[in-house]
């Protein structure tokens, strides 16, 4: 059976990017059948994709199961920036990663947003530049909490030279965040 094209889904590449690069060593069989409960089952091959509620409920579990003495925010931002970490461990990722300076951290925030939309067919953005290093990217979906795309951005702006990073969620209503993203140029 066929994924409706209206279901929110997330594609395998980014649930094997978090699980099986980024969190690692770190999933314990508890951990894993603390997912297999919502139908996250890491111990059979992975479907094409994820719904996005199972995906939004493993993060939350992950997270608290991870880094249980830090509020949910900073969990949520350990894990998106394990994922920058997570990618620095592919032979392509750190190819990548390594070309970021290069790039520039104004660049690197431009490519990073348009790559969110790789993960899943759901998440849609809007850069707005304020300045060189001042910028507001606009989310329109969270996963239940602005950390982890927080750190991501953090994590990657930082592996491309930015100096003292400063990612403020605001507005989040539950879904849509917007942050304020700036560095030190």
């Amino acid at each position: 059976m066929g994924t409706a094209l209206s279901e929110e889904i997330v594609y395998r590449h980014a649930i094997e990017g978090l699980f099986l690069r980024s969190v690692g060593k770190r999933l314990t069989p508890e951990l894993k059948d603390r997912l297999r409960t919502i139908g996250l089952d890491l111990d059979v091959k992975l479907p094409h994709h994820t719904p996005r509620r199972v995906f939004a409920e493993a993060l939350g579990i992950t997270a608290h199961y991870l880094y249980p003495d830090v509020d949910a925010q900073e969990g949520y931002r350990r894990l998106g920036t394990g994922i920058i970490t997570g990618l620095e461990h592919t032979l392509l990722g750190k190819a990548l990663v390594s070309l970021w300076p290069i790039f520039g951290p104004d660049r690197v925030l431009s490519r990073m947003q348009e790559s969110f939309a790789t993960v899943n067919n759901y998440l849609k953005t809007e850069l707005i530049t304020h300045a060189r290093a001042d910028h507001t990217i606009k989310v329109s979906e969270c996963n239940g909490n602005p950390g982890y795309l927080m750190g991501i951005i953090e994590a990657g702006l930082m592996r491309a030279g930015a100096k003292n990073v400063r990612v403020e969620p605001f507005d989040f209503n539950g879904h849509a965040c917007a942050y304020r993203v700036r560095w030190d140029s």
